[in-house]
């Protein structure tokens, strides 16, 4: 497994990439979560472990259209919202910058969102390699 020392810590890179693209959210500087997401799979991947890239979306269905809810999140130093939002997951747990640190499936949407939000799957473990084959803008 690749590491970065970082204050005498070994981190591993998945960790580095959490922390800094958590420091660039908090910057308030563009920042991608589907980039991201993309990113940490393929770091898993390389690990031999078996991401998949999940999707939450509040979807409320108002007669001829469905309107798409903000997304807030609720870490503090973080000021954006979106319709949209991916994540990528790995053995029950979120990877998501937005966080800075893994947090349990379970409690993922309550904890960054304030609210619990069906994830979805946006591209399974399966899919994950062909996709990321697509997409080499990581």
């Amino acid at each position: 497994m690749k590491t970065v020392e970082n204050n005498s810590e070994k981190h591993s890179s998945v960790t580095a990439y959490l922390e800094e693209q958590n420091a660039i959210v908090r910057s308030g500087s563009y920042w991608n979560c589907l980039v991201a997401a993309r990113k940490l799979s393929a770091l898993l991947l390389a690990e031999g472990r078996n991401p998949w890239i999940g999707r939450l979306r509040k979807r409320e269905d108002r007669g001829d259209h469905i309107f798409h809810g903000p997304l807030i999140p609720r870490p503090l130093g973080i000021a954006a919202a979106w319709t949209t939002h991916y994540v990528c997951c790995c053995e029950e747990m979120a990877y998501d910058p937005l966080a800075g640190k893994t947090i349990r499936l379970e409690e993922y949407s309550l904890r960054v969102f304030g609210e619990q939000i069906s994830m979805e799957v946006f591209v399974s473990t399966h899919e994950l390699p062909v996709y990321l084959a697509g997409n080499r803008l990581l």
